[in-house]
């Protein structure tokens, strides 16, 4: 059986560069027909970048050796790619919410500086969507969350922030933790703390087994 947990059977690996996810070659292909037949049942319009390259700012790109939070070499800002048809794998694979429709046209990422996608296991298991944004707009990006709209029915149950490259940086928006299906805020040590008593709940025998799988795929 195929460990659900394992990054790879999700598309990714480990990289060389600093330990990050990067996009898995030999299921690249795999995924992207899943994502494309996705969008085509879901009638979903593809919308164009444009102006708009906070995807060449905000996520590492291994095969470039990259960090997040900091401008791609090869990105003309406000323009795009210089090197688009010659990109690493990452950045094929790579789509937000917004660029593939699944969210209102208001939530253009350099509009509201912080773009959605979803990369994490845990995030969805929680139905939360994956937000990243910087540290300056932090306070701007919950504002906006709080309120958004979604253009199905219904909203997500939340939002996982990250704003920084540790995994500390992060912050929670659910409503789980707010009052009439208002979004409630959790810093990171909050959320550890709620983590701690979810993780004594779970058999000792699969505890181990559980908190490597979280930590792998967070």
């Amino acid at each position: 059986m195929k460990n659900i947990f394992d990054g790879k059977s999700h598309g990714y690996k480990r990289s060389n560069f600093k330990n990050y996810f990067e996009t898995d070659p030999e299921t690249f292909e795999e995924k992207k027909k899943e994502n494309d037949d996705f969008k085509k049942k879901m009638g979903l319009k593809t919308r164009l970048c444009g102006d708009c390259t906070l995807c060449c700012k905000l996520p590492p790109v291994p095969a470039l050796k990259k960090e997040g939070y900091e401008w791609c070499k090869h990105c003309d800002i406000g323009e795009g790619c210089k090197i688009y048809k010659d990109r690493p794998l990452d950045c094929q694979a790579f789509e937000c919410f917004w660029h593939a429709g699944l969210t209102l046209e208001e939530y253009k990422p350099n509009k509201v500086g912080f773009y959605m996608t979803m990369d994490s296991m845990n995030d969805g298991a929680m139905g939360m969507i994956k937000v990243y944004t910087e540290r300056h707009r932090l306070g701007a990006t919950i504002r906006k969350l709080k309120k958004y709209k979604s253009p199905f029915n219904g909203n997500p149950k939340g939002f996982h922030i990250k704003f920084g490259n540790r995994k500390e940086d992060s912050c929670f928006l659910h409503v789980d933790y707010g009052e009439n299906s208002e979004y409630g805020f959790m810093d990171w040590d909050q959320m550890g703390k709620e983590a701690e008593k979810e993780i004594a709940s779970i058999p000792k025998q699969f505890r181990e087994k559980f908190i490597a799988a979280a930590k792998e795929t967070w």
